[in-house]
């Protein structure tokens, strides 16, 4: 799944440029791409966001300076990048229907633009990779009892 397919200049909002589409008057969902799966959660689930200096980020011209975090029931999400609080508008009135990875090296970057490094999704009950995981067979797992 290529977000940039799903991107158009009138979703991109002065900001936010290559990280977040954007739709007007707001979204239902908003979708977080990660390098294995796409997450999607109702943005009337969100509990509440924080938004934090990365604790992690020792030099933030080549590490992402901060860290903004959903708490949704299901599941948390951490994006982590360069000016996440041009984001906070948008989260307001639930008008980013995806976000993702930037594309660019932090030196190539603009910084009075939004910019995501990494985004993680840590489900808090289910599993959900252990959906997509191969399994062993009972009757392989049986044979190497002794």
């Amino acid at each position: 799944m290529n977000p940039e397919q799903n991107s158009s200049p009138a979703s991109k909002p002065r900001g936010l440029n290559d990280c977040a589409k954007i739709i007007r008057p707001h979204s239902v969902m908003i979708q977080f791409v990660g390098k294995r799966m796409t997450w999607g959660f109702d943005w009337s689930l969100l509990n509440y966001f924080v938004l934090k200096a990365n604790p992690d980020c020792h030099d933030p011209k080549v590490e992402p300076a901060e860290e903004l975090i959903f708490y949704f029931p299901a599941a948390k999400v951490t994006l982590l990048g360069w000016r996440l609080d041009l984001m906070l508008e948008h989260i307001a009135t639930h008008s980013i229907a995806r976000v993702w990875r930037s594309r660019r090296e932090p030196a190539e970057q603009n910084m009075e633009v939004a910019r995501i490094s990494e985004v993680f999704v840590l489900p808090y009950e289910y599993d959900v990779l252990a959906e997509h995981t191969p399994t062993e067979s009972p009757s392989a797992s049986q044979q190497d009892r002794p």
